[in-house]
């Protein structure tokens, strides 16, 4: 009987700790995902298009001057490690654009979408393969928020196929 409690306190314990702890970051070259995103500020889309955005770390970054579609190159990223590498910041309340903040405030709030899905876990949901993220931030509609969406491309699912290399820059 101490044997099985004894057990089940491990077992616990176990499930505590993973339920508290991020996850760690998997060996470069552990996977090999592509993500399409958009952001959002009051209804303008942010252009990652930009040299300074491009390879800023291996395991997760965009490339090719296409600021659409996220590269992971190991287990255990999230969409937050992604912005961190680009110096930005996003958590349950704010988006942090350089020294900017954006945060949830009466009637303009940050939103996450996963898929189309709204989604709780922001900075903390770990990106798979050929998602589609939205972040949003301001008033807007439904109906915005709904051409927010459609306006995530597909270049994920082209990127999948392609083998392309990545290039620190």
């Amino acid at each position: 009987m101490k044997r099985v409690l004894l057990m089940a306190a491990v077992v616990a314990l176990l499930v505590l700790a993973g339920c508290t702890s991020k996850p760690a970051i998997g060996p470069l070259g552990g996977v090999h995902y592509h993500a399409d995103y958009k952001v959002y500020i009051d209804g303008h889309a942010i252009d990652f298009a930009k040299r300074e955005y491009m390879v800023k770390a291996q395991h997760v970054h965009i490339e090719n001057m296409n600021g659409d579609v996220i590269h992971v190159h190991a287990s255990g990223v999230t969409i937050g490690e992604f912005f961190r590498t680009l110096g930005m910041k996003l958590d349950d309340q704010c988006f942090q654009l350089g020294k900017q903040k954006y945060c949830t405030v009466g009637e303009r709030k940050l939103k996450f979408y996963v898929s189309g899905e709204p989604n709780d876990l922001y900075g903390d949901y770990l990106i798979s393969d050929l998602d589609k993220l939205l972040i949003s931030y301001g008033d807007d509609s439904p109906e915005a928020i709904q051409e927010q969406l459609a306006s995530i491309t597909d270049y994920a699912r082209t990127e999948s196929g392609s083998g392309k290399t990545m290039q620190l820059g």
